[in-house]
Parts: C-alpha cells; sequence; structure tokens
C-alpha cells in the first residue's frame, strides 16, 4: 500500500528513524510528494538533520537512502522567498551528504537520485552564495571523480559552471580549505614534477582526476605509443570530454594555469593521434581535442575583459596575473605549441589553432599592463604565441576581441611587426595613431 507523505512529514520520520528510534515504516511504499510551497516547519529539523548525515548513519541504514534523495531534492529545490533560499538552511546537510556519498556510493546506491541531488546544490550555490564554512569544495569534487563516468552530463553541468567560483572562494582560504583544492600536472620525466601553485578550476581537474583516476602523469615520447597506459588514458579522457561537450556543458573561468594543461593535453593527443593507425581510435582523439576546446575556451567572438581574464589568479577578480611561475608557464605553453606534430586531421588542427589564438588574445589584452608580458622578454614570449596562432590571425574578427586600446598597443608597442601589419591592413582606424606614435610626435 502506498503511502503518501507530506516533505514535512517525510523530514520528522527520517529524523526519527536515522536517530535510532523504533522504526516501522514501510520505506519501501512512501512515496513523498513534491510541495509547491515546502513546509517551512522542515526548518525546525534543519540542525538534527545536518548532524544526522554522515557517512556511518546513512550507510547503517542504507535503506533510507531512496526516500532521503526525494527528501533532499524537495528541500534544495524548494523556491526561494524574498530573495533568500529555503534550501539554504540544508546546505550542510547537503554538503555531507554527497560527501558521504562521494566515499560510499557503492553501498548507498541510488545512483541517478544522488546526482540529481549534486546537481540541485550546485545550482544552489551558485544562487544564494553561501559561507565556505557551511560546504567544502572537497565533497564536490570527490563526488564527481569518484562517480564520473555514472553521472548524466546534465548533473554536471551546474558543477562545470560553478567550478571557478568554488576555485575563487577557496584559494584565498588557510588551512584546509586551501588545501582542499584539487591539482593535476602532466610532466616530463627530465622535470621535478613540482605542483603549481596557483589554484586551478575545480570543474576541470574534477572531469580529469574522474576519467584518469590520478592526478598526475609522468611522461616521455615513449608514453604516447597506442600500447602504453598513458595513451589509453588519453582515450578515456577524450571519451568523457566528448560525452560531457555533447550535452552543451561548458567550464568558464579557466585561468592561464588550466590553460598550460589544456595545451599539454592538445599536444599529447596529437602525438598519440600520429603514433596510431587506427581510424576508430583517431575519432575518439578528434572528438576529445575538440570538445575540450570547446568546454574551456570562450566564444571566438567574445570580448575580452578584466572581469573573468585568463591572465588573473581567478576568474572572478579584475588583478592581473602575479607569479614567479607565470613566465615559465608561458614558456612552456610556446614549448608545447611548438612541439605539437602536424596531424593531418582538420578536427585536431582547427580546434588547436583556435586554442592557440585564444591564449595570444587573453594575453595581449593584458599586455600593456602586466610586467611580465610588457618587457623584451614579455613581448618575446607574445610573439612566440602569436606566431603558432599565425593562421588564426588574419581577419579584422580574428582580433575582435580585444578593444582599440588593446591593438594601438600591439601596433605601437608589442615590437610584433606581422601582427601590427596585419592589424594596419584589417584596421584603418588604427592608421592615424599609429602613424604619428611611429614619427615620434
Amino acid at each position: 500500500m502506498t503511502i503518501k507523505l507530506t516533505t514535512n512529514e517525510a523530514m520528522k520520520m527520517l529524523v526519527e528513524a536515522y536517530s535510532g528510534r523504533e522504526d516501522r515504516t514501510d520505506w519501501a511504499n512512501v512515496v513523498i510528494e513534491p510541495d509547491q510551497d515546502t513546509d517551512a516547519n522542515c526548518i525546525g529539523y534543519a540542525s538534527s538533520f545536518d548532524w544526522l548525515m554522515n557517512t556511518k548513519n546513512l550507510c547503517d541504514k542504507a535503506h533510507l537512502m531512496r526516500p532521503l534523495c526525494a527528501l533532499m531534492k524537495n528541500l534544495l529545490a524548494a523556491p526561494s522567498e524574498q530573495g533568500r533560499g529555503f534550501g539554504n538552511f540544508f546546505v550542510k546537510a547537503g554538503n555531507r551528504f554527497i560527501g558521504a556519498y562521494a566515499e560510499r556510493g557503492e553501498t548507498l546506491g541510488h545512483k541517478a537520485q544522488a546526482s540529481e541531488i549534486f546537481s540541485l546544490f550546485n545550482d544552489l550555490l551558485a544562487k544564494h552564495d553561501p559561507s565556505t564554512s557551511d560546504f567544502s569544495v572537497k565533497a564536490l569534487t570527490d563526488f564527481v571523480t569518484a562517480h564520473l563516468d555514472e553521472m548524466q552530463p546534465q548533473d554536471l553541468k551546474a558543477f562545470l559552471n560553478y567550478g571557478s567560483m568554488l576555485t575563487h572562494k577557496h584559494q584565498d582560504q588557510k588551512g584546509e580549505h586551501q588545501d582542499a583544492l584539487k591539482q593535476f600536472v602532466i610532466y616530463d620525466k627530465t622535470q621535478d614534477g613540482e605542483f603549481p601553485n596557483l589554484p586551478m578550476n575545480q570543474a576541470l581537474l574534477s572531469v580529469y582526476i574522474g576519467a584518469l583516476g590520478r592526478a598526475a602523469f609522468r611522461i616521455d615520447e615513449h608514453d604516447h605509443l597506442p600500447e602504453q597506459p598513458f595513451a589509453h588514458a588519453l582515450l578515456r579522457l577524450s571519451d568523457e570530454l566528448h560525452r560531457i561537450s555533447g550535452a552543451d556543458c561548458h567550464i568558464p573561468g579557466c585561468q592561464l594555469v588550466d590553460l598550460h594543461l589544456v595545451s599539454q593535453t592538445i599536444t599529447a593527443i596529437s602525438k598519440a593521434y600520429s603514433h596510431t593507425d587506427d581510424s576508430a581510435v583517431r575519432r575518439r582523439y578528434e572528438q576529445g581535442v575538440s570538445a575540450l576546446v570547446a568546454l574551456t575556451l570562450k566564444e571566438p567572438t567574445s570580448k575580452l575583459t578584466h572581469y573573468g581574464s585568463a591572465f588573473a589568479p581567478t576568474a572572478h577578480t579584475k588583478k592581473a596575473l602575479v607569479s614567479n611561475e607565470t613566465p615559465a608557464m608561458i614558456d612552456r605553453m610556446i614549448k608545447a605549441a611548438q612541439e605539437r606534430p602536424a596531424t593531418g586531421s582538420s578536427i585536431i588542427e582547427s580546434s588547436a589553432l583556435r586554442f592557440n589564438r585564444q591564449v595570444y588574445l587573453e594575453l595581449a589584452f593584458r599586455a600593456s599592463k602586466a610586467d611580465d608580458l610588457n618587457s623584451v622578454e614579455g613581448k618575446g614570449r607574445l610573439q612566440a604565441l602569436a606566431d603558432v596562432a599565425r593562421d588564426g590571425l588574419r581577419s579584422k574578427e580574428d582580433f575582435s576581441p580585444l578593444g582599440k586600446g588593446q591593438k594601438l598597443w600591439l601596433t605601437m608597442h608589442s615590437d610584433d611587426e606581422r601582427t601590427k601589419m596585419t592589424l594596419l591592413e584589417t584596421h584603418p582606424e588604427l592608421h592615424k595613431e599609429t602613424f604619428v606614435h611611429d614619427l615620434g610626435v
């Protein structure tokens, strides 16, 4: 016999059941009806509910997972009132639920429902901006890395969108919050393999670690051969990126350190592609590169702004990136682009060109006011980036993300004659000011 409960009734009964009181409810036949207006009496149970949402308790009473998921969905999806989300009262409980599921999801089951709760929780974070003391980035990233291949892309979408803000909110924190930020690194066997100190986009890294099962690879040229574990890992990553990208997902707010990882990946996949003759494998690599670029880059014609610039500590500050790692990181990106073999694949080549062009534009946008770029060495790096993106810097539209000020700086101060001539040929409005500057008037 079906037992219908309101959200408030279910809350009361589940709190009692998880508290260890005698429970004779036939939970297999319970249906928790979605409420248009969730009963505010639930708020009175918020602190008790939070305390009960621990891994041991959930696993000891795994038979309650189905009604618990239905209840959590009602709580987190409840309409906001007067600008405050009802679900905010259950942020801690939601965070603890997600952390427990990340750890013991195989025991708890109901993966589809848990993934939906994960999605609703990330929507809640994005809309209501709770304190990082109420939730941890680790619970969210652990959930994705543990269950990525089982999650539907639509349940990942809110997390991918919010990943850059998660990174921003945690990167200035001391101790456990900052330590909880994940890192991912690919390094040559000739390098020491130190992890970068800069905060990396937690959504992007969760996809990498979830797909690959590890946070670091130490490789040489031999590892790109088809039979090598690294080549197989690149295939798994390509498949996962393609699956996610196909659902219209995006990972906004990727910074220079994230783009460095993307550049390494594009070059690694290009090498692996060149080492195989298997058409099916090559197709998977092509899909992976195309998806990675689509997921991580801004739209080709999007105007660049200081807020959201890739050349910043995070995507949510206007400050220019100041780090002793920056010059070396740019050099490694240039090296990766220069070492990438020509694949003969129109998909990989066009994706790599789009990526190189975007990196150049991102840095050119900040160059005039960034010491790392507005110097003899910095201008040399910028020109090297332009050289690997030349075929994508030919028309007026190619430079459309830049404002007039940045274009003038390139014609007047960048010392890059090829870019200067292209800009003057495609932007007649720059002629007069550039001519006056060149005359020294």
